[in-house]
């Protein structure tokens, strides 16, 4: 059986952690950090005309939550950011509609029909501080002069210096970077907004052996 997620006693699938924090800022809330998320979107798209101002998860009709909660359940690609910005862009023109193409791509991984024991099941994600995962994004950060701290299973970044290279004309840093991204959030690492953070700070507060 597949793991779900009970919202408010309803079920949906598990997300992709290649998601991170990005599916939670588009299903959950809108916080001021939503930049970030909407570069993220942007990378994958190879379009830096979507603007996610106005976007409310509040606002999403019960259809839509369901179609998104399909999609955020796949890897994060450009087929599957495309239909999230559909979903998004339907949402700032309070449009309760979705596509029927894309519920007809994805709908079929909504799963309503969970046994009650789903509801009761725990996953708790172990991370391990497994530097692979973390290589290609430091040394992303390293050449792009971002600090980067490294605490337990979280890693401080500027999110502002982050979404400016997410939106960079270099087509291959964008899809370096967003790969990167993307492996941090596989790996159980969550991106955590640290404005400011000088690489004097970041090396006091990372965990020794990681910086």
């Amino acid at each position: 059986m597949t793991e779900s997620k009970n919202v408010n006693g309803h079920y949906y699938p598990q997300f992709d952690t290649g998601w991170g924090s990005f599916a939670e800022e588009l299903f959950h809330y809108t916080s001021r950090y939503y930049f970030a998320t909407e570069a993220f979107l942007r990378s994958l798209v190879h379009d830096n005309s979507f603007v996610m101002s106005g976007y409310k998860a509040a606002r999403l009709s019960s259809e839509q939550r369901d179609l998104l909660a399909a999609v955020l359940s796949c890897a994060p690609d450009e087929a599957s950011a495309a239909v999230v910005i559909s979903i998004v862009e339907k949402v700032q023109r309070k449009d309760p509609s979705i596509d029927a193409e894309a519920l007809e791509q994805y709908g079929d991984r909504l799963n309503c029909e969970h046994q009650n024991e789903a509801a009761d099941r725990r996953t708790h994600a172990t991370v391990q501080q497994d530097v692979s995962s973390l290589d290609p994004f430091l040394n992303l950060a390293e050449r792009l002069q971002i600090p980067v701290a490294v605490c337990d299973h979280h890693v401080d970044v500027s999110l502002h210096a982050l979404a400016e290279h997410l939106q960079s004309p270099n087509s291959a840093l964008r899809t370096n970077l967003h790969n990167a991204i993307i492996g941090l959030h596989s790996a159980g690492y969550v991106l955590r907004n640290h404005p400011n953070l000088t690489h004097s700070e970041a090396r006091d507060i990372s965990d020794d052996g990681v910086i």
